[in-house]
């Protein structure tokens, strides 16, 4: 199976946990408003039916193109064309009212777009699908309420291990209005940032981390399973096959990955550190002598293997962290070389 392979049959077993009941109700408890209050039993017995997975379009005029093992393929106009997990759940103040929850797994933050545009797009989608399915004709006030939830996986660190809300709050321009919330509090996007465990590293955060990344080293996958269970709640062990799956091909794409990132950084850096080292040994032996300046020649082309090594591992989606660790250079000297370059 190559790394392509790998990732869509990850993300397919990713969606699978995700859409769970326990990590569902640690998710709503946690980063929805209607339910923070609530216990985890409380919100497990509001979920309403199946959730839908990869299989509810989010654009009426394109249906979703479905590869033979039901994965969610891409068009040809625009990328993902379902929605990753869409489910109902009724509120817990008002069972004849419900909301209508959208999920998905996001690894980049930075997929060539801005992630909370595509988001409030999703929101308006699940807005405007409503009609002739919630209300027909001009009952617009039988619209339920949606959230988009986004959990981006390899968030950047300015933005690492943050929860944020983003809806429609009044603003009176002439006058004052009476604040009334069920008047338009019908949409708020949900941005979950991971990639770091020095800051905010607790609650949903940490949960989630744990979730997306078990990996099948000796005794981590149960170690995670533990802590799922003794502090969220969340019994996975009947489902070891799925998690066994899921933790080995994470495990895969990162070894394959890793291995990849480091060979291809190692060959272009030793070419690239080659040519400036000799280049700069010639230089600084004329001055210096060709002794100090092929010694220096072979230190400068040793830090530019490396900092070719982190960029690569970057380019696929290692943290700087990660990358640093993997080349053997330090932040200080990869920033200052990086920079010169």
């Amino acid at each position: 199976m190559g790394i392509s392979e790998a990732r869509k049959s990850y993300d397919a077993a990713a969606k699978r946990l995700l859409s769970y009941k326990e990590v569902l109700a640690n998710i709503l408890k946690y980063a929805v408003r209607e339910f923070k209050d609530c216990s985890l039993q409380e919100i497990i017995s509001c979920l309403n039916g199946t959730p839908e997975i990869g299989t509810v379009p989010v654009d009426d005029e394109f249906p979703p193109k479905m590869d033979a093992s039901g994965l969610e393929t891409v068009s040809e106009s625009e990328g993902i064309r379902s929605f990753d997990i869409k489910f109902k759940v009724i509120l817990p103040s008002n069972e004849e009212a419900e909301l209508i929850i959208n999920l998905e797994s996001q690894n980049s933050y930075y997929p060539g777009y801005t992630l909370e545009k595509r988001g409030i797009y999703y929101l308006s989608r699940l807005i405007s699908s409503q009609y002739n399915v919630e209300f027909t004709k001009s009952n617009f006030d039988k619209l339920k309420k949606v959230y988009s939830i986004w959990i981006c996986t390899r968030a950047p660190e300015s933005v690492a291990n943050t929860i944020t809300e983003y809806r429609f709050r009044p603003e009176n321009l002439v006058g004052e209005v009476p604040d009334i919330p069920q008047k338009y509090d019908l949409m708020s996007l949900i941005m979950i940032n991971l990639g770091s465990k020095d800051k905010n590293y607790s609650g949903l955060i940490r949960m989630l981390d744990i979730l997306l990344n078990m990996y099948s080293e000796t005794g981590k996958s149960r170690q995670a399973l533990d802590i799922l269970e003794k502090d969220y709640n969340i019994l996975l062990r009947n489902v070891s096959g799925e998690v066994d799956t899921m933790c080995n091909l994470s495990q895969g794409i990162y070894d394959d990955g890793l291995a990849k990132g480091f060979e291809k950084g190692r060959a272009e850096g030793k070419a690239e550190g080659k040519a400036e080292g000799k280049a700069e040994g010639k230089a600084e032996g004329r001055a210096e002598g060709r002794a100090e300046g092929k010694a220096e020649g072979r230190v400068e082309g040793a830090i530019a293997n490396s900092v070719k090594v982190v960029k690569n591992l970057l380019a696929k989606g290692f943290t700087l962290d990660e990358a640093l660790a993997v080349a053997d250079i330090d932040r200080e000297t990869y920033e200052k070389n990086c920079s010169d370059e």
